[in-house]
């Protein structure tokens, strides 16, 4: 293994020094600040305040002491001060100290602490490489001795117990779409690459991690989307980005699996489904802000528009709330210090057509006036469920306007005992019931199921058309069920909405939402902070709009409102119709004789067609 005692991982002798003098751009400079303040506080204040009544606070607590020792060391680069060194340690002192790392055994009362390697032993097995490569020549022989003891005792041990032992292997193992794959190996594949020389089981760790990650790079398809959604591709890619580019870094050569168009494509997945920096992802944690991981992985394929995108989501944070990037959550200021290029790109013309797009691999879709910052965009929810952290949710739409999210998914704000349990699907914010979706005879798509998307167009529209038939089990059989969403020369979002029954029943659209509502007759106007989105309806069968609210699981939270476009009475054959405007009002009609749907925006007139009894739609000719 290489010689060089540290500096050889993915942060550079070269980008290390350059700490003594940053790059003057606004990004850098505001977070320079801020790490300045924070270490200076954590280098006395070693109090790491962790609810123990919340899901993982063993987690949480290790991703403190994370944040913690990465300000300090970082600081210490900056400055030289041996105080942060000495500060680091004490952290260092404390982790090797904790009875439990996983909370996983800590409820079960496992003292054998070798029984498993989960998330917490990947994090702190991250920090521990992190402190090894950017502190290791600057620590006390006793601090060095209690690092390297503390890797091979509380990480290596443990993961070759597991990983290492066939038919022992831990569930996430070669796993190719969870995050715990990459967490926890690109932990342990980091730490491996900086103690290698000082510890003889570094190289078999190594050899089991390149395994396990194997799969989850290769599972990227040509675009690069994730079916974990775009909170878990942030936690997930961060690790597993890590480990690759440490590894690239280590070994002086490029490495196999960044060399895979997915693991570049990727990188602009959690930017399209976060328009104007509003997350529309699905399933759990649908949230998304930018890790400076982005960055550097972004700079390695010379991305120039993500760098763009990503400096000006920096900048926008750091301007209006300078504290906001830290709350001890994640190391983004002391990582944005490291990984900023240095320059601020040039962000790409702005084009100005429709953009549809269904993701290669998770069939998710975008529907929206243009690609970059648009004013009317829908992100539609087709593919599988069959994966880990997903909802009740095919189907489903996000809708922001104006730069508002004005049609939203209901979604939980933490975890609990039901979420990873058999009854996850009975918990509100997981059933198809919190979801803008389409309903049948008071349910929606099944778990799990499958939503095949097909894109579609004709004179003046453009979209997607999802179809969930096969899958879709309501009591009677289903001869359609499914939804088009397509975008109307560039001005307004049509979603087309079919329901045919062997037998009479019901159809409903629901869409949550979380601005005001106003309700006349069959329109409606949804009122942002600074925009507006008007909804008209047609049917072709008697239909009504309602409005409602929705029953969270926290009953303490303000919860979205609802809004409910269903028929009326029972019926075979429904076509519900929605019509979305961010200016002017729009207006629908359906002819159920000629199964025609008609829609007037602005000066525009556009016809569309749908089939008898089946789903699809296309322009009247």
């Amino acid at each position: 293994m290489n010689s060089q005692r540290s500096h050889r991982l993915a942060v550079t002798p070269q980008r290390w020094a350059r700490l003594r003098n940053l790059p003057d751009v606004p990004a850098v400079r505001i977070a320079a600040e801020q790490v300045g303040v924070l270490a200076e506080k954590w280098a006395s204040d070693f109090s790491l305040k962790v609810d123990e009544t919340h899901h993982n606070w063993h987690l949480i607590r290790a991703r403190k002491a994370q944040t913690r020792i990465v300000a300090l060391a970082v600081q210490f680069g900056r400055t030289g001060d041996a105080r942060y060194v000495r500060a680091a340690c004490e952290y260092l002192r404390r982790m090797a100290g904790w009875e439990y790392w996983s909370w996983i055994l800590w409820r079960q009362s496992d003292t054998d602490l070798n029984d498993i390697f989960d998330l917490s032993y990947g994090e702190n097995a991250f920090t521990l490489a992190l402190f090894w490569d950017w502190l290791g020549p600057h620590m006390l022989p006793e601090e060095r001795d209690l690092l390297i003891a503390t890797a091979r005792t509380r990480c290596f041990t443990p993961f070759l117990e597991r990983n290492g032992t066939p038919g022992n292997e831990m569930w996430y193992y070669r796993k190719a779409d969870c995050n715990w794959n990459t967490v926890c190996n690109g932990g342990a594949g980091m730490l491996a690459l900086a103690l290698g020389e000082h510890c003889p089981e570094a190289g078999r760790v190594l050899e089991i991690a390149e395994q396990s990650i194997r799969p989850y790079f290769e599972f990227l398809k040509r675009d690069g989307a994730w079916p974990e959604g775009i909170g878990y591709w942030g936690y997930g890619h961060r690790y597993g980005y890590w480990y690759l580019l440490s590894r690239e870094a280590f070994d002086g050569t490029p490495h196999p699996l960044l060399q895979l168009p997915g693991s570049r494509e990727t990188l602009r997945f959690p930017l399209l489904f976060s328009p104007h920096g509003i997350p529309c992802s699905f399933g759990d944690v649908n949230s998304f802000f930018a890790l400076p991981f982005h960055m550097a992985a972004a700079e390695r394929y010379g991305l120039d528009d993500v760098l763009a995108e990503l400096d000006a989501r920096f900048t926008n944070r750091l301007q209006e709330n300078p504290a906001s990037l830290d709350g001890e959550c994640w190391p983004s200021l002391a990582e944005l210090l490291l990984f900023h290029p240095g320059r601020v790109a040039a962000a790409p013309a702005d084009d100005r057509h429709p953009f549809v797009s269904i993701q290669d691999g998770v069939e998710w879709s975008i529907v929206a006036d243009r690609r970059d910052h648009p004013r009317l965009y829908a992100s539609v929810r087709g593919g599988t469920t069959d994966a880990p952290h997903t909802h009740q949710d095919l189907l489903s739409v996000f809708i922001v306007a104006g730069g508002e999210r004005m049609i939203t998914n209901v979604s939980a704000r933490e975890y609990i005992d039901t979420t990873f349990s058999p009854r996850r699907f009975e918990v509100f914010e997981n059933c198809a019931l919190s979801k803008s979706t389409l309903l049948a005879n008071g349910v929606g798509m099944p778990q799990p199921a499958f939503v095949k998307t097909a894109r579609i167009a004709g004179d003046g529209w453009e979209g997607v058309l999802l179809d969930g038939t096969e899958k879709m089990v309501v009591g009677s059989d289903v001869k359609a069920f499914g939804r088009a969403v397509v975008i109307l020369c560039e001005a307004a979002l049509l979603i087309v909405d079919r329901v045919v029954l062997s037998h009479p029943g019901c159809a409903e659209a629901r869409f949550h939402t979380e601005q005001q509502i106003s309700v006349a007759g069959n329109s409606v106007l949804l009122r942002g902070k600074h925009a507006q989105l008007h909804m008209a309806f047609a049917s072709n069968v008697d239909a009504a709009v309602q409005s409602a609210i929705t029953t969270p699981t926290d009953p303490t939270i303000d919860p979205p409102r609802t809004i409910r476009w269903g028929v009326r009475g029972l019926h075979t054959d429904m076509v519900l119709a929605t019509l979305l405007t961010p200016d002017g009002t729009g207006e629908i009609a359906i002819d159920a004789q000629e199964r025609v749907i008609r829609v007037s925006v602005g000066e525009k007139r556009i016809a569309l067609q749908y089939e008898d009894g089946k789903l699809g739609i296309g322009s009247r000719i």
